[in-house]
């Protein structure tokens, strides 16, 4: 087991014009030697200068650089899988910052805890500007910025294991197990998240164990532009619009009213009455959570017409 290979995996879009740069950088003080990993990138449709920025590393890093002309984050990470060569595969973002001993970690978590498959190392915030008020309390810190700061290694929910840090053993891969490119990021328009989280439900479905590696840590961008009510509000939607598509056994059955099930009409005008008497009032937790809750549900209807139609036979 001491021989484990890694393959780190990810996607770029317009990654030059962002954040890349820096997480490459922080790539390069990697403590794991170049011949016990290999870093699998792929340029998404980008129309900056991903690709040339990404070639600028060939000699400093063991990259491997892939084209994805189809817009769309789980399809250019399924490319990536079909080239891996890893025992342990690692998916990452283009927006963090890995301590230098992140692989290394990562190695020691998986050898030490064989009867594990799934492994989660912390994501912990690295803000443009510092939020200031209570407003940032009040934030789901996971689904919002895939924050996950749990400073206590040991077995956890698999739903607890984010995107920018999450290692699959391969053998849990194998030839077939891939994203779901229906849902997951897409430039230009709403889409469905949890595209991480469905493929650790998955294989958690099927027998797969969790386990977080505190020691495995990465720092993970969250420009300002994000830390306003109106953007995580928004954000919500797309929450919603991908629960259907993660856990469609959680939609009502029964009558339905424009594809969507009457349960979920009557809690929608209920947190759509509660954000328009509260949203002229001053800011408070309670104001924020109705407005946040009125965009989630209406992701969630969308959601239910485009992942959750089947359900109607319940």
């Amino acid at each position: 087991m001491s021989d484990i290979f890694v393959s780190v995996l990810f996607s770029s879009y317009n990654g030059a014009s962002r954040r890349l740069r820096h997480m490459l950088e922080s790539l390069m003080n990697q403590g794991l030697p170049h011949d016990r990993w290999e870093l699998v990138a792929v340029d998404n449709n980008s129309n900056d200068d991903t690709f040339e920025l990404l070639k600028s590393y060939s000699e400093k890093l063991p990259i491997t650089i892939l084209q994805q002309r189809k817009p769309g984050k789980s399809g250019a990470l399924n490319l990536a899988l079909d080239r891996v060569k890893g025992d342990l595969i690692v998916f990452t973002d283009d927006d963090i910052r890995a301590e230098p001993n992140w692989l290394k970690a990562i190695v020691d978590c998986a050898i030490a805890h064989p009867g594990y498959g799934v492994f989660g190392g912390r994501i912990v915030p690295d803000w443009e500007k510092e939020p200031k008020g209570r407003f940032i309390d009040w934030i789901p810190m996971g689904s919002t910025f895939a924050i996950v700061d749990e400073t206590q290694s040991g077995p956890c929910d698999p739903t607890k294991v984010w995107g920018p840090n999450t290692i699959i053993r391969r053998e849990l891969l194998g030839t077939s197990v891939r994203y779901r490119e229906d849902i997951g990021p897409l430039p230009g328009k709403i889409f469905a998240m949890g595209e991480d989280a469905e493929i650790i439900i998955r294989l958690a479905a099927n027998g797969a164990k969790s386990y977080r590696c505190a020691e495995a840590v990465v720092h993970h961008w969250i420009p300002a532009s994000s830390v306003t009510e109106d953007w995580v509000q928004k954000r919500g939607e797309r929450l919603g619009y991908g629960m259907p598509a993660l856990f469609p056994d959680e939609v009502p059955g029964g009558v339905r009213l424009s594809g969507v099930p009457l349960p979920i009409w009557i809690e929608s005008a209920q947190w759509a009455f509660r954000a328009a008497m509260l949203y002229l009032l001053p800011q408070s937790k309670k104001r924020f959570w109705a407005i946040w809750k009125y965009y989630y549900m209406r992701g969630y209807r969308a959601g239910i017409r485009r992942y959750a139609p089947q359900t109607l036979a319940r």
